[in-house]
């Protein structure tokens, strides 16, 4: 007995849980959750579109100058340092294959300048391109102007040679397109025959001009006109519908025959 409560001697009660009650009604606080942690996000700084907006800038400087640039004046023209990565960004752009790049390069001389649709710059070079050309069709001189500014100019002096043929609009009499012409072809006609030419009057209606070339013993080109039927068409009047198929055929023998009493 005496050995019992000496092990009972020595092991102490664990201490209970303390209860809502003995905190005084508190609740165990929990750790404050710290600030969030915001990592790093890339600057949103538009490199890309300032970029693209250089290299526009680029082709429109040297559409106006229509010659061969430096690099170093274009980069100076944009303010931009020559040794930046923006300038070495605008150099691929320059060098780009793409065949929609308006920049031409030459890497002899290290210079670029505007590439038009058409690589004419003088008349030597139209009549070159339109002599060379698979088609017989003309050119647009609004595009020529693209890469040769006074294009115009030269083309109706190459008119007035009648070296090329040229069309012009009605409202200002400007230079509209341009064909090849052989000046060779090109007959002088006697004063007389032109005169004769200009006397001969034509019906003002196109039946009579019709009427006459029959009567010359001469096939027209037009058809005769149609007289145009001022009657309204008549609308067709849909036939009755007769009735479906008929069924029981079978029955025919036992079934009476009603259809001759249907309205």
């Amino acid at each position: 007995m005496s050995s019992l409560k000496a092990t009972t001697a020595k092991l102490s009660a664990p201490s209970p849980t303390p209860s809502f009650s003995s905190n005084g009604g508190s609740k165990r606080k929990r750790p404050e959750d710290g600030p969030a942690t915001v990592y790093s996000q890339p600057r949103e700084t538009g490199t890309g579109s300032h970029i693209l907006t250089q290299f526009t800038y680029t082709i429109d400087h040297l559409r106006g100058h229509q010659r061969w640039v430096k690099l170093q004046d274009i980069l100076d023209y944009l303010n931009v340092a020559t040794n930046s990565t923006e300038a070495r960004q605008l150099v691929q752009l320059y060098r780009s294959p793409n065949p929609t790049n308006r920049i031409e390069y030459n890497r002899k001389t290290d210079m670029y300048r505007y590439k038009p649709k058409y690589d004419i710059r003088n008349a030597a070079q139209l009549k070159g391109y339109l002599q060379n050309q698979q088609s017989a069709a003309g050119l647009s001189v609004k595009e020529l102007k693209d890469g040769w500014a006074n294009a115009s100019e030269a083309i109706v002096e190459l008119e007035k040679k009648k070296e090329v043929l040229v069309t012009h609009h009605k409202k200002d009499n400007v230079v509209k397109t341009v064909w090849l012409n052989d000046p060779s072809l090109m007959h002088p006609m006697d004063d007389e025959f032109q005169n004769a030419w200009h006397t001969i009057q034509l019906p003002a209606n196109s039946e009579d001009l019709r009427n006459k070339l029959l009567s010359a013993g001469l096939k027209p080109c037009s058809a005769p006109k149609k007289p145009m039927d001022s009657k309204p068409k008549e609308k067709k009047r849909k036939a009755p519908r007769r009735g479906g198929k008929q069924t029981n055929t079978h029955m025919a023998s036992i079934l009476k025959d009603f259809s001759h009493l249907r309205k």
